[in-house]
């Protein structure tokens, strides 16, 4: 199978991004996204707590505020990228990654599993992502550990 030209460094990209939640590298988490870049949370209907954390937000700096107030609630987490696709077409390119997340406070946890789905743009700093649907289908634990 071959790798299209530029998708190592979307998948560096992506990378970068599960690496700076899980270091609490914030600049580095706002750094993968455009300054207008649209986030969203999305929860398969049958989990309750989607009413709690969907979520849309505007712009890698405030994704990045976001992510802070809520991952600095908690002890660790680890977020495993699984399969990935990557379509480029010019300047612009498709992405679509399974990822798990796990969330962990002293002895409680709250793991999800689903899929970023992104568009990305390729601009004078590399490839950004201009949008994002996180599409959460699966959950297990206790998603009180943020409160």
């Amino acid at each position: 199978m071959s790798v299209p030209s530029g998708s190592s460094e979307i998948y560096d990209l992506l990378t970068t991004y599960a690496f700076g939640l899980d270091r609490r590298d914030f600049d580095a988490v706002a750094g993968v996204f455009t300054e207008d870049a649209v986030v969203e949370n999305v929860f398969d209907t049958y989990l309750p707590e989607g009413a709690t954390f969907a979520s849309t937000t505007i712009g890698g700096s405030a994704v990045a505020e976001g992510a802070r107030a809520l991952f600095t609630r908690i002890d660790a987490t680890q977020h495993l990228l699984g399969a990935q696709t990557v379509e480029i077409t010019g300047t612009t390119a498709r992405a679509s990654t399974q990822i798990v997340a796990h969330h962990h406070k002293a002895d409680g946890y709250y793991h999800t599993g689903g899929t970023y789905e992104d568009e990305l743009v390729q601009t004078s700093d590399g490839w950004r992502i201009s949008r994002r649907t996180l599409r959460i289908s699966w959950t297990t634990g206790n998603p009180g550990v943020f409160a």
